[in-house]
């Protein structure tokens, strides 16, 4: 069977204004660790992975930007994790990203599963 891969990607800053708040990396992972706890709580679906932090560079008016960003990243591969629908595996994830938009206040953040790519 082949695995299927995941990773959601997010700023660690609120909006694109230049001094906006930036939160710590241990902000999110809160914000995740009370996701998994409170969907394990109510039987629900989780995904597990890993959250690294990095630097997103891109053009912006005539300069480039560099935006603290994080990504979660993980796979299902064990056999049971493979047996669960895609359509599950999505809600999952739109489910994490949504609440990491909200509590980090972004505008996107950014989902890929499979090969596929969307923002909540």
């Amino acid at each position: 069977m082949k695995k299927k891969s995941y990773k959601i990607t997010f700023s660690m800053q609120e909006g694109y204004a230049p001094g906006a708040k930036i939160h710590r990396i241990s902000t999110a992972e809160r914000i995740i660790k009370d996701w998994l706890t409170e969907r394990l709580r109510k039987e629900e679906p989780i995904v597990t992975g890993l959250l690294q932090q990095g630097t997103l560079f891109f053009p912006a008016n005539d300069a480039i930007s560099a935006s603290p960003t994080a990504i979660f990243t993980g796979e299902l591969s064990e056999p049971k994790d493979m047996k669960r629908s895609n359509k599950e595996v999505k809600n999952t994830l739109r489910s994490l990203a949504a609440l990491l938009k909200d509590r980090l206040k972004q505008e996107s953040v950014f989902i890929v599963y499979r090969e596929k790519n969307w923002c909540v």
